[in-house]
Order: C-alpha cells, then sequence, then structure tokens
C-alpha cells in the first residue's frame, strides 16, 4: 500500500510542476533587451514593459515615448490592444518603431530562464526579449 501511495504522490507531483512549467507570469517591470535578435542599445531611456496582472493593463516606455494599453494571455498566447502613446520626438525614433512594431506583432510569450521572457510573431519568429526587473 506505501508503495502505491507513494507512486500515486510522485504522478501527482510530476503533473503538477509540468503543469507550473508552462504557465508565464507576466507580472511587474521587464526591460526590454532584445528586438528582433539584436541588442538594444537606447541613448536615453531604456524601453520597458510592465504589466498589471489584475486589470490586464500595461504600462512601459519605446525608448522615446511613454506607452499605456492592455493585453491579453492566453496560456502562451499574448497579445496587446488599446495601445497609446505619448507624441514627443526623441534620439532614437528608429527604436521607438522596432519597439512598436514588436508589441503590434506580439501572437505569442515563453519563459526563458527564470527572469527572462521571449516573445514570438504568430510565425514564430523571435521579437524580442524581455529581462525582468
Amino acid at each position: 500500500m506505501k508503495k502505491i501511495t507513494s507512486a500515486a504522490l510522485a504522478v501527482s507531483a510530476a503533473v503538477l510542476l509540468t503543469s507550473c512549467a508552462g504557465s508565464v507570469d507576466l507580472g511587474g517591470k521587464w526591460e526590454i533587451v532584445s528586438l528582433d535578435g539584436e541588442t538594444v542599445k537606447a541613448t536615453e531611456t531604456e524601453p520597458f514593459l510592465e504589466f498589471n496582472t489584475e486589470n490586464n493593463e500595461v504600462h512601459g516606455h519605446t525608448g522615446c515615448n511613454i506607452m499605456n494599453g492592455t493585453y491579453s494571455l492566453d496560456s502562451k498566447k499574448l497579445t496587446f490592444g488599446n495601445m497609446a502613446t505619448t507624441m514627443m520626438a526623441g534620439p532614437d525614433m528608429e527604436l521607438e518603431r522596432d519597439v512598436l512594431d514588436a508589441i503590434n506583432r506580439t501572437a505569442s510569450v515563453r519563459k526563458s530562464g527564470s527572469d527572462r521572457l521571449q516573445v514570438f510573431d504568430e510565425e514564430g519568429n523571435l521579437l524580442m526579449e524581455l529581462q525582468k526587473q
């Protein structure tokens, strides 16, 4: 009987660990460290995304302007909606275009280690990597 109980506990623990390993916790602030495989080198403010998981809102910075909006996460499917930015000119408008383009093309997300996320488009191409702050 002890063997059966031990086996059942081991199976339950394995199922629990497997299901938790696939979940993505977006909560908190994430620095955008790469875009399309290239390391981000901001001239002024580092671009970031900050997710409020209680009400599915996202706040961030493009490297030039502040952005705010909403997001939806269903398992690993991530989409952004109703994003708005301030309209200031900045020293690195190309970085801003790249950040906004990646956000607009986002289709999925997955964990990469304990403190990184990888964001992909619909075809599975890596758009950006995020580092937990």
